[in-house]
C-alpha cells in the first residue's frame, strides 16, 4: 500500500523534544505493509501519530518551563545570604552607606517575593506532573505500536485485523486514562485556587527565610521584627446571678378604729357642774 491512500491531518512535526519522529515512523511502516486497509493507515497517522506527538511536544513544554522555574528558584535562594551579608558593609571611609542598605534590602526582598511566586505557580499548574504523565503517555503508546509491529505481546499469534481490532482498543484505553487524570488535575487545581494554594506557599517561604531577613534588619543597625505577643485571654465575664423576685410585702393593715363614743349631757343639767371625782 502506498502513501497516497492515507490523509493525514497533520504535518510531519520537526523536531520533536525527544527527537522522535512518531509519524515517520507510522508512514514507514505503512509504506512496508501493501495489504493495510486505508482506514489502518487514517488511525495510525491521524490519531495514534498525532496523539504520539501532541505529548510528546506537551511533555518536552511542561519540563522546560519547570526547569527554568525551578533554576531561578536556586539562583535566588543562594543570592539571598549573599546579599544580606553584604547590608552594613563599610566603604572606604569606614562606614555603612544607608542608600546601600536600603538597595540591597529591596534586592532581597525582591528576590523573595519572586521565589514564592514562582512555587506557587509551580504548585498551582503541577508543571513537573504534567512533564511526567505526559512523558509516560507518550511513552506507552510508543511501546503499545512496538508491540503491534513486531506481534509481541499481546498481539503474539493474532491475524492483521485481530491486531489492529487490539492496537486501537489498547490506544484508546490509554490515551481515556491520561485524560480522565488531566481532569481530575484540573479540579484540583481550582480547589488549590479556592483554598489559597498560593498564599500558602509565600506563608512557608517566609518561615523559612524569617530567620535570614531579621539578621539582615539587626546588621543594618534596624531592630528585627519582634513577633507579636499573643493578647492575654479575656477574663471571663461575671455572670450575676438571676436576681430572686421580692416577696410582697403585705401592707400594714391597722386595726379598726372604734367611734368615738359621745355621751350626751342629760337634759337640765349643766354639764360644768359635773365632778366626776366629788365635789368640794
Amino acid at each position: 500500500m502506498s502513501n497516497s491512500t492515507v490523509t493525514p491531518t497533520s504535518e510531519t512535526p520537526a523536531g520533536t523534544s525527544s527527537g522522535y519522529d512518531p509519524i515517520r515512523m507510522l508512514r514507514d511502516y505503512l509504506a512496508d505493509t501493501a495489504d493495510a486497509p486505508p482506514h489502518f493507515g487514517n488511525f495510525l497517522i491521524n490519531r495514534l501519530g498525532d496523539q504520539i506527538t501532541w505529548y510528546d511536544k506537551k511533555s518536552g513544554f511542561f519540563k522546560r518551563k519547570w526547569e527554568s522555574a525551578r533554576r531561578w528558584v536556586i539562583i535566588l535562594s543562594a543570592a539571598i545570604p549573599f546579599l544580606v551579608g553584604m547590608i552594613g558593609m563599610p566603604f572606604s571611609d569606614g562606614q555603612a552607606n544607608p542608600t546601600f542598605d536600603l538597595i540591597i534590602k529591596i534586592i532581597v526582598g525582591a528576590a523573595g517575593v519572586t521565589i514564592a511566586i514562582l512555587e506557587g505557580f509551580n504548585s498551582l499548574y503541577k508543571s513537573q506532573d504534567h512533564y511526567i504523565d505526559y512523558r509516560m503517555t507518550a511513552e506507552k503508546l510508543r511501546q503499545e505500536f512496538s508491540f503491534f509491529m513486531g506481534r509481541s505481546g499481546p498481539y503474539t499469534g493474532l491475524s492483521s485485523d485481530g491486531a489492529f481490532t487490539l492496537l486501537v482498543a489498547q490506544s484508546e484505553d490509554i490515551m481515556a486514562k491520561e485524560n480522565n487524570k488531566w481532569s481530575e488535575i484540573s479540579r484540583q487545581n481550582d480547589k488549590a485556587a479556592a483554598a489559597d494554594d498560593i498564599q500558602d506557599a509565600v506563608k512557608a517561604y517566609l518561615e523559612k527565610h524569617g530567620a535570614t531577613l531579621a539578621a539582615a534588619a539587626a546588621v543594618s543597625g534596624g531592630q528585627p521584627a519582634q513577633p507579636a505577643t499573643p493578647a492575654p485571654p479575656e477574663a471571663p465575664a461575671l455572670v450575676e446571678p438571676p436576681a430572686q423576685a421580692e416577696t410582697p410585702v403585705a401592707p400594714d393593715v391597722q386595726p379598726p378604729v372604734p367611734p368615738e363614743v359621745v355621751v350626751l349631757p342629760e337634759e337640765g343639767i349643766n354639764p360644768e357642774d359635773r365632778n366626776p371625782e366629788g365635789t368640794n
